[in-house]
């Protein structure tokens, strides 16, 4: 990690440990995850939604990742204050809501958002999933050697712990003697960096820069690199990948789409994507909400650049009932051909 030597000791730690937090948990749709209700004293009267809006400005103009964009929406959601439009607003759930939806349409950034604080916990941006898909096996929903040995990975978040890079290791390990692969992340929200480094790994033969972690203020935090001994041989050489995206897409799978995809080592089918990028951390905005906000971006080694707010366009477009199937023709021709399915860009 490297940061900027004129920071100070507590700057240093304090950043640090934030970013690894980040690193760990990762980053998922704010509108995906629901939110945390209020125990006690629900109500909010006119003023404690004033000062709870401006704690929230202040905080996104001292911590989005881009400080001009930060700064326009902060105006924007004075204007919305001054004119009388949080006044209808008495609970603490409805400013959540509200104001949350307010800092994304603004800045333009599905990951902002804001949740109801619960006391005696700290904020985090690691979220509690309660739907089956998301939170048993680690989000890792199915596995399957389909007609002509091509493997099937169906992935709908990618976790954070070591239990579930053991359960991504035994997934390529079940996959290992496919001749092709399809992963499919249709519904695969996002999550942990982390993991889809993880799994990224398994694809590179070489210490491989797969990308660089940036602060607001432009500087380059942090490089992420392939993890050494993963996978076998034959995953790292001409092997044909074909990746399943569409609109619920979302960060941390646009990251390894968009990651594998730039070295030229799978191709995509299917709609595009959500176009969230940025990392996002969780910060308290005063003692009854938390906030949300993406503070670091990502810039991949290849393209110099992310997918935020465009998404990534898919090679070959298909409906959703029909991206299985034209991905199980386009590995059967590859296969048959004895090469790795190229990129159409």
């Amino acid at each position: 990690m490297r940061i900027e030597s004129g920071a100070g000791w507590v700057s240093y730690l304090c950043a640090r440990m934030l970013l690894a937090s980040l690193l760990m948990g990762g980053f998922v749709q704010a509108e995906a995850t629901g939110t945390v209700a209020s125990k006690d004293g629900d109500g909010m009267d006119r003023e404690a939604v004033r000062q709870s809006v401006v704690s929230t400005v202040r905080l996104l103009n001292d911590v989005y990742v881009y400080p001009g964009t930060g700064r326009r929406a902060g105006v924007e959601m004075i204007k919305r204050l001054d004119a009388g439009e949080y006044d209808w607003i008495s609970s603490r759930q409805q400013f959540a809501d509200r104001i949350g939806s307010d800092l994304a349409e603004f800045s333009g950034d599905g990951h902002m958002g804001v949740i109801v604080a619960v006391a005696d916990e700290a904020p985090t941006h690691v979220l509690t999933e309660s739907v089956d898909r998301f939170r048993f096996n680690h989000a890792f929903e199915k596995l399957e050697i389909l007609q002509g040995n091509i493997g099937y990975l169906k992935l709908n978040k990618f976790f954070q712990d070591e239990a579930a890079r053991a359960t991504a290791d035994h997934a390529m390990g079940f996959l290992s003697a496919t001749d092709a692969l399809i992963l499919d992340l249709t519904e695969c929200k996002g999550g942990s960096p982390e993991l889809v480094r993880h799994l990224l790994s398994y694809f590179f033969s070489e210490r491989t820069l797969l990308w660089s972690i940036f602060d607001r203020n432009g500087v380059s935090v942090h490089d992420a690199y392939v993890r050494r001994g993963l996978g076998a041989a034959r995953f790292k050489r001409d092997f044909p990948v074909i990746i399943l995206t569409g609109p619920n897409t979302a960060s941390a799978a646009e990251l390894f789409t968009y990651t594998l995809t730039s070295f030229g080592k799978a191709r995509t089918v299917g709609q595009g994507s959500n176009g969230i990028a940025h990392m996002v951390g969780a910060v308290a905005i005063n003692q009854y909400f938390v906030g949300r906000f993406s503070m670091y971006r990502m810039v991949n080694p290849v393209t110099h650049s992310d997918w935020e707010g465009t998404g990534l366009t898919p090679d070959i477009h298909a409906a959703p009932g029909d991206s299985l199937a034209v991905a199980v023709a386009i590995a059967a021709a590859a296969i048959e051909k004895g090469q790795r399915v190229e990129p159409l860009r």
